[in-house]
């Protein structure tokens, strides 16, 4: 009986072993048309959701969707280019404050950007909410985009959203799409209205304030954003234009201009702005050579190093000139060796009156030259309301006036610098090195640039 018990017992083991195997044979074949029909789908989602939005796409957004409080921002965020639409709305609430306007382009990097057939990749763009009342309201405060930058907390990584470049763009222009199938125009993109170049320490900054000031509301002006100066100098006029789109976003009904005073250097790259913007009409200005030698070199405010060299912004290449400041030199039989420190300055300011002269006479009266000389009223009379096409009403016209009585680049305590003339006095303090340096590299394009003046 024992004997046979187990038996029994062994055969009922042998029994659900085999019972087993085949339950085993089911499971593993079910298991496996799950993960093919579960692998499938997935596949199927991220193709779907990797796929690049297209000009002609009907992607839309809510209109009426809640609004998103910036207080949501995701501080010092990265927001990742293969995150596409899902349900026709954006994945990250911080690409939402972008698109509305809320956040602000502070910075691009086009460090690693590469050139593709189809445009470019390999950007970042740097968003933060501007504080752009406070430039508004007293633009000698802030005379440089970098300072609104800092005064809005916006200079420091940890407060900034970081983004693909080229991704934001292409949602962004999607969004602004879907704005105008449902007749939706407060939120947008301003297009330029008008750039302004410059020889260097010529008034620029002057030109930028009144801009500013004579409609606030209207106005944005950016001044020598380092955002708008990497776009240039990356000599891709389509990375210009998506950086000035991004750079254009507004909210506010009543801003309808937007104007960039370019750094000094920018003007060797004015052909790029023509070729992304050949319709929008710029300006340089200039000053009288030995007058603007001054403003760079004055012997009672330069600094010099313990070697005898000067330190200005118009010597800073003297360390690596580039190849067409060698060119004009030897063009006026020097050697860039032999240079004096007021030979450079002056040889590198004829470099950019010359890019700008190139460019005059290829500009079909969308450029104009404009002189330091009686610089507000060429503005008031002709410059903003005949070349930027902007009217200038009496009120406008006061403001102007007003914020020309300030020095352009006060900072702090604006209201408590003021402005005085001080070409005569310029003239009569130069030196025979300033003088014969700018008779030697600045008196022919000074010249020929009258030709092109208001």
């Amino acid at each position: 009986m024992k004997s046979s018990s187990n038996s029994n017992v062994d055969g009922g083991i042998t029994r659900r072993r085999g019972q087993s195997s085949t339950t085993k044979s089911v499971k593993t074949s079910i298991l496996l048309s799950l993960g093919a029909f579960v692998l499938v789908s997935a596949l199927f989602l991220l193709s779907a959701n990797l796929s690049p939005i297209k000009d002609n796409d009907a992607t839309t957004y809510e209109k009426d969707s809640p609004p998103v409080s910036t207080e949501s921002v995701s501080k010092g965020s990265i927001i990742n280019p293969q995150n596409k639409l899902r349900n026709n709305l954006p994945l990250n609430a911080d690409e939402l404050l972008i698109m509305r306007g809320e956040l602000h382009l502070v910075d691009i990097d086009a460090s690693r950007i590469r050139t593709t057939k189809d445009g470019y990749e390999g950007g970042k763009a740097f968003f933060c909410k501007l504080d752009w009342n406070a430039y508004k309201k007293d633009p000698p405060s802030l005379p440089m985009f970098r300072f609104l930058v800092s005064q809005s907390g916006c200079d420091g990584r940890k407060n900034q959203v970081v983004v693909d470049l080229a991704y934001i763009i292409e949602k962004t222009k999607a969004y602004d799409k879907s704005l105008k199938l449902q007749n939706d125009s407060d939120v947008r993109s301003m297009d330029p209205t008008g750039f302004v170049f410059h020889e260097s320490r010529v008034g620029s900054t002057l030109v930028a304030n009144s801009l500013t000031a004579m409609n606030p509301s209207a106005n944005r002006v950016y001044s020598e954003a380092n955002t708008f100066n990497s776009a240039l100098k990356s000599d891709n006029p389509q990375l210009l234009r998506d950086v000035v789109y991004l750079m254009g976003r507004t909210n506010r009904a009543e801003e309808q201009n937007m104007f960039f005073k370019v750094s000094s250097i920018g003007s060797k790259r004015i052909s790029v702005m023509r070729e992304a913007f050949p319709e929008t009409p710029w300006i340089f200005v200039y000053r009288e050579p030995v007058q603007t030698m001054m403003s760079h070199l004055d012997p009672a405010k330069v600094n010099v190093k313990r070697n005898g060299r000067i330190m200005a912004v118009c010597t800073r290449a003297r360390h690596d000139p580039p190849r067409e400041l060698y060119d004009l030199v030897e063009q006026k039989g020097r050697r860039m060796d032999e240079l004096s420190d007021q030979e450079f300055c002056a040889a590198h300011l004829a470099s950019l009156c010359e890019s700008a002269l190139r460019e005059l006479n290829k500009s079909n009266h969308h450029g104009r030259a404009v002189e330091y000389e009686g610089l507000i009223d060429k503005l008031l009379d002709d410059i903003i309301p005949n070349h930027f096409g902007v009217a200038v009403d009496e009120e406008a016209r006061q403001r102007v006036l007003e914020v020309s009585k300030t020095y352009s680049k006060a900072k702090a305590s604006a209201r408590d610098a003021g402005w005085v003339e001080d070409s005569e006095k310029k003239e009569s303090n130069s030196t025979p090195e300033i003088r014969d340096a700018s008779e030697l590299f600045l008196s022919k394009s000074y010249s020929d640039l009258k030709k092109h003046s208001v």
